[in-house]
């Protein structure tokens, strides 16, 4: 059945598993909270979220940054595709139905982030405090 050494032994999303459709849209409903924040990551899966004025909001090692360094990979890839600047702002968003949603301004793609397990979305729920 092969080598399972190299998986990791919690549940975590994978970068991967990223990848699959462009977009992952949430059932609408009002928004409750707003937040445009600006996300770094690095390989290494270490990210910093910084506020609209650039100050820094919250900073993660490569142990607890992985879906937020993921997510900066998937929007530096969208980026790329779009032609549009690399280091623009995301909008993290609450909505009244409990969805949690990014959106990409500078391209218009969005994810719903529930769509990711509720440990994800917590990392990012845990930045419109």
């Amino acid at each position: 059945h092969g080598d399972h050494r190299d998986l990791p032994s919690f549940p975590t999303r994978r970068s991967s598993d990223l990848d699959g459709p462009a977009q992952f849209t949430a059932p609408d409903s009002p928004v409750v909270i707003e937040r445009t924040l600006y996300l770094e990551g690095d390989m290494s899966g270490a990210a910093k979220v910084f506020a609209e004025d650039r100050t820094l909001v919250a900073e993660y090692s490569p142990e607890e940054g992985g879906f937020l360094s993921g997510m900066w990979r998937v929007l530096q890839r969208e980026r790329t595709k779009a032609r549009v600047d690399l280091d623009g702002p995301v909008i993290i968003r609450a909505r009244e139905n409990y969805r949690l949603e990014i959106f990409d301004p500078s391209t218009g793609w969005g994810a719903d982030l529930m769509g990711f397990g509720a440990d994800n979305a917590a990392a990012f729920a845990r930045l419109l405090k």
